[in-house]
């Protein structure tokens, strides 16, 4: 990553960083924003306990706005739907309550608006703000930053200084190696860049709407419950001299016959039902012959439901069909009485207006002697449903290899990766950092990609000692090679190889600068490595 590129990523995470820090930053210090953590049913089912709600002030607050106050007679912050207007005061009701807040606050007292909802954000909250987490947390970072100093084996001093002598142990940074360190630069760039795509994604989601439009199909059930009732002669047949539902009917015992139809319509949201259900009678024959025995009074729809009631005269029926059999001059067949629900019901579902259906006739089968009622419980209980289009705001869900993620979860999981990915990015940077004021270290670190370690250097036959180190990154990208990095008692040397010429840069061990250690004695002296025969310069 150039210089440039790694400005312009850190002016962009600052940017975000201070916008998130403003927008979000809580009341509590000194903000503006207020963060609720939703409790019991009041708001349902638009809330559930756990969940989060993000407040912000607002310039103006309306009836239908959800907001939050802190409320003297409860001592708690209650978030309701604002229902009045009263003078300056402001009337709540919880959405799921059938009475109004005892407490009226003006707008001053209005801690903020509805921003966004996190779904169970509050829970999570809570569980990383608890002792245990807490105390996880502590104990993951004694353990990386947490560790004891101790002597090297065999009791020798560093090489380049004396340790001091210690009497207790003390709590010191770990060190880690250049290519760990490498590779920790490498991790905290990579999870650098998913923080700033999981910070972009979490903007984009928490502008977006919590809900959308959705035109769905909604139902309007219609069902329907025939009954019938009459007064016959008391007898074997009919002990008591009562008619009810489901008993025969022999025509010469039953003075009269009442049928009823009861009809209802509901669907959610229904709404200005209105009109009238009667009931048609008829007569039919096998062979296609039907004749009207009339019909019953209209009666208004109240709440949604009618009950219509009409006389059958099985006698009439009987009447009509044998004149029809003379007229042909033979049997029709089997004969029935039917009798037909008319429905003149209309209404609507969420401003989507609908006219409900006929439903099924009830057929009595005739004979010489008797009217019989069908055997099926379903004929005495037809329904229907008449299907309306309508506009729903349902809660935005996204696809992710095939799964729906509602938008609640979304935000979650984009705020779990930006907290983790920066999480890393700390971690990594601070692992991957180069040692102050060590340049050497620094340049390693910084090319790592490039570097490769080794235990000696064998020059080509020319030797070119660069100006800078930079120069030499510049080489090792144009040969497309790799930078050998050798630590000798002189410095750290850097070098690329082309062909017979050897590129190299030398840093000067500042250690030695400072603090020169004693030299060895005579017998132990071992011979300096190749690469530190110094190298005749080319012109």
């Amino acid at each position: 990553m150039t210089s440039a590129a790694r400005a312009a990523s850190i002016s962009a995470v600052a940017a975000l960083v201070l916008v998130a820090a403003w927008l979000f930053w809580p009341s509590q210090l000194g903000g503006s924003t207020t963060y609720v953590t939703t409790h019991g049913i009041s708001m349902e089912p638009g809330f559930s306990t756990g969940d989060l709600a993000v407040l912000r002030p607002a310039d103006s607050y309306e009836v239908g706005d959800v907001a939050a106050y802190f409320s003297p007679s409860l001592n708690t912050v209650v978030m309701h739907r604002i229902v009045a207007v009263e003078g300056d005061r402001f009337v709540f009701q919880g959405d799921n309550n059938d009475w109004l807040d005892q407490d009226e606050p003006t707008a001053d007292e209005l801690l903020g608006e509805l921003f966004r909802q996190v779904p169970q954000g509050g829970t999570v909250l809570a569980a990383i703000a608890s002792p245990w987490s807490l105390a996880l947390m502590f104990a993951v970072a004694f353990g990386l930053f947490g560790t004891t100093h101790r002597k090297r084996k065999g009791g020798k001093a560093p090489r380049h200084r004396a340790a001091p002598a210690r009497t207790s142990p003390s709590l010191t940074l770990p060190t880690f190696s250049m290519p760990t360190r490498a590779q920790a630069r490498q991790v905290a760039i990579a999870s650098g860049a998913v923080a700033l795509l999981a910070a972009g994604a979490g903007g984009v989601l928490l502008a977006l709407p919590s809900t959308e439009t959705e035109a769905s199909s909604r139902p309007v059930e219609q069902e329907g419950r025939f009954t019938y009732s009459g007064v016959a002669e008391a007898g074997t047949t009919y002990p008591t001299g009562a008619l009810t539902t489901g008993d025969p009917i022999y025509t010469k015992l039953v003075d009269a016959l009442t049928v009823s139809f009861e009809h209802t319509v509901d669907a959610p949201g229904l709404d200005a039902v209105a009109g009238t259900v009667r009931l048609d009678l008829s007569v039919a024959t096998a062979d296609g012959w039907s004749a009207a025995l009339g019909s019953s009074p209209a009666v208004a729809v109240q709440d949604g439901a009618a009950t219509a009631a009409t006389e059958i005269d099985p006698t009439l029926a009987a009447a009509l069909v044998g004149r029809h059999n003379a007229e042909i001059g033979g049997s029709a067949g089997s004969a029935s009485i039917l009798v037909t629900p008319v429905v003149d019901v209309t209404g609507s579902v969420q401003g989507q207006a609908f006219t409900a259906a006929d439903l099924d006739p009830l057929t009595f089968s005739m004979d010489t002697v008797a009217l019989r009622p069908p055997t099926s419980e379903a004929a005495f209980a037809p329904t229907g449903a008449v299907p309306v289009s309508v506009d729903a705001q349902v809660a935005r869900t996204f696809t992710v290899l095939g799964v729906d993620l509602p938008i609640g979860a979304a935000r979650l999981i984009a705020g779990a990766v930006l907290v983790l990915a920066v999480l890393v990015t700390a971690l990594a940077g601070w692992i991957g950092r180069p040692r102050t004021g060590d340049a050497a270290d620094e340049f390693a670190v910084r090319n790592a990609a490039r570097i490769l370690p080794v235990a000696g250097l064998v020059p080509g036959r020319s030797v070119v000692d660069v100006s800078d180190p930079a120069a030499l990154r510049r080489v090792a990208e144009r040969v497309d090679g790799l930078v050998l990095h050798h630590a000798g008692p002189d410095g750290q040397t850097f070098a690329v190889q082309d062909n017979e010429t050897t590129y190299r840069f030398v840093f000067p061990d500042t250690a030695i600068t400072r603090t020169p250690p004693p030299p060895p004695p005579p017998a132990v002296r071992l011979a300096p490595p190749p690469l530190t025969v110094p190298l005749p310069r080319i012109a």
